[in-house]
């Protein structure tokens, strides 16, 4: 006689809620990546029964890495794999990276037949649960597929209808132009993000060793390069990285009105700038070069008497000049995220700390008095790039005594920073300036404390060059940052560790109970930069009263001597996870 009770798990799935809870889980909500999903597990749970299928379908096929997936949706006999022997693969060099990679160039999917409409009753099951797609080498090679596509685009269109999200790297020489298809204006897909990422034009070619292109193929190039590119979709999130391969592509990016987060390599002109600042949801913008002459004559919009209204986050690449005239021009009293990027310190070394304070005051205008709340400016990071090594002028290049340790970095003062100390809510602050030496005292990490009780995370990087000084911040100068922000987690700072005394709190008599800072959470990271040790038990003692939640695991130390003690250190904390 059959069985007709139900198991304890049969009952569990039944429960849409625990169902999703568990396949959370198993393939993390959002796009993921290829080793973030347990496709078996999944594909498992699809067949076990109707009630738990769908949720399981949907989580396996909600993001798409490789386009023979899409593919073999097809009946089998409709198509064909056109493999090419390993001796046949090519190398060819990375243009991000400089580095060999080969692959099977001329390996394609081809038609066998003519596709008809009943091909596409598997494919109807599963395409339309597709939301994220990502058509690039970032993980690995992309596989072939996409060549196919403008000929299941003629039967479903869009290809597919769920699609948010499209992270795209076209080329001809692995088809990956195919997925031109995908795109689709009139259905506004995809309706969330698209990234394009270019290394190289996209021309037709006539090498067959590379490529048997086909007239659907060479349409497909043809509609790519139209100079109006109508197919750019009117998404919310738009990331480029076309290294100018794409000339044509300022002038269809003005044509766009949702963007609300906008990243890109370009060297954007006037008319895109203002195009950008008049945009009334732009939240987020990424400029990776900004230059001078665009910025300066730029003015708010007419009708608002604002620009870049809405703006949340900024992260912008260029000279200190361009940024000077950017930060004025940014009215939004939401502006909560800050990364700037100087191209070159021209400025004279004597004169850098003033000019960039100068800077940074203009982030905090007396008509936005949000930005020095609490609920203002959250997060502050400030980099130069190493190649700035020489763009210091009138800076300190004398070799250190005894040779060997090549130029001493110049110093800048943190009070170049000071203005930020009026931000109380800064949260994240971050500065590497390599080749200058942010020379940072013990009254900074004190005024820090004080001015900042909600950070979470500091790190202020030293140069890379070698230098002859000690760290003018002393080990026991981080009890203030231990006491005033409970909740920091994650600290990087060079100070001088050659204590041999154990810390005494001010007002408790020596001799007394140790005192604890009351610092709660755990700590994530604790870098100590180029820091002489002294006596490892009362360093360690001091660490696990300022951090009493520092885990051995994060505690990094890099210093040239005293590897010994620090090892000692390491073993005398006492918080165990």
């Amino acid at each position: 006689m059959e069985n007709t009770e139900q198991s304890i798990a049969s009952h569990f799935f039944a429960i849409q809620e625990l169902l999703l809870l568990v396949l959370s889980y198993i393939s993390p909500p959002g796009k993921g990546t290829i080793s973030s999903i347990d496709t078996d597990t999944l594909a498992t749970l699809a067949r076990v029964s109707r009630n738990i299928s769908n949720a399981a379908l949907d989580a396996l096929w909600r993001s798409l890495h490789q386009p023979d997936a899409i593919i073999r949706l097809l009946p089998a006999d409709a198509y064909a794999y056109e493999a090419v022997h390993n001796d046949d693969w090519e190398e060819v060099s990375d243009p991000r990276t400089g580095r060999d990679m080969a692959f099977p160039a001329a390996s394609q999917y081809r038609l066998k037949r003519p596709l008809t409409a009943d091909d596409f009753v598997i494919f109807d099951k599963y395409a339309p649960r597709i939301q994220y797609v990502d058509f690039s080498n970032s993980s690995k090679i992309l596989g072939p597929g996409c060549e196919l596509f403008p000929y299941i685009k003629e039967f479903r269109n869009p290809i597919l209808p769920a699609l948010v999200d499209f992270r795209w790297e076209p080329s001809v020489r692995n088809g990956s132009i195919g997925a031109f298809h995908l795109l689709s204006r009139e259905a506004s897909l995809p309706s969330e993000e698209f990234s394009l990422l270019m290394w190289s034009e996209i021309e037709h070619t006539t090498d067959e060793s590379v490529t048997n292109e086909s007239d659907a193929i060479a349409r497909t190039i043809d509609a790519f390069n139209d100079p109006a590119l109508p197919w750019l979709p009117d998404v919310k999130k738009l990331t480029l990285r076309t290294l100018h391969y794409l000339p044509a592509i300022e002038g269809a990016i003005q044509t766009l009105s949702n963007l609300e987060h906008f990243s890109c390599d370009l060297r954007v002109s006037d008319a895109l700038f203002e195009h950008l600042a008049a945009l009334p949801r732009l939240r987020f913008l990424d400029l990776r070069w900004l230059p001078t002459m665009i910025v300066s004559g730029s003015s708010p919009d007419a009708k608002t008497g604002s620009s870049f209204p809405v703006l949340e986050g900024l992260r912008i690449s260029g000279t200190l000049p361009s940024i000077a005239a950017l930060l004025p021009l940014i009215s939004s009293p939401h502006l909560l995220s800050v990364r700037l990027i100087a191209k070159d310190l021209t400025s004279p070394a004597n004169a850098l700390s003033s000019y960039l304070s100068s800077i940074f005051s203009l982030l905090l205008p007396p008509s936005v008095p949000v930005r020095t709340s609490t609920a203002g400016l959250a997060h502050f990071t400030f980099t130069a790039p190493s190649s700035n090594r020489s763009g210091v002028e009138g800076a300190n290049t004398a070799v250190i005594a005894g040779g060997g340790g090549g130029p001493v970095p110049p110093l800048l003062p943190l009070a170049a920073f000071s203005p930020l100390c009026t931000c109380a809510g800064i949260q994240t602050f971050r500065v590497d300036v390599d080749p200058v030496h942010v020379a940072v005292t013990d009254a900074d990490v004190r005024a820090m404390a004080h001015a900042w009780p909600l950070l979470t995370t500091l790190t202020i990087a030293p140069p890379r060059a070698r230098r002859t000084a000690a760290p003018g911040v002393e080990l026991y100068a981080l009890w203030a940052l231990a006491r005033r922000c409970p909740r920091l987690r994650t600290l990087a700072i060079e100070v001088d560790a050659r204590v041999e005394e154990a810390f005494h709190v001010d007002g408790v008599e020596k001799g007394g109970a140790p005192t604890t800072s009351g610092h709660a959470v755990v700590m994530d990271e604790l870098t100590l930069y180029s820091s002489p040790c002294g006596n490892p038990l009362v360093v360690a003692d001091f660490l696990n009263r300022a951090f009493p939640r520092l885990p051995q695991r994060v505690f990094h130390v890099y210093s040239a001597d005293g590897r010994e003690k620090w090892d000692a250190v390491t073993q005398a904390l006492a918080y165990v996870e």
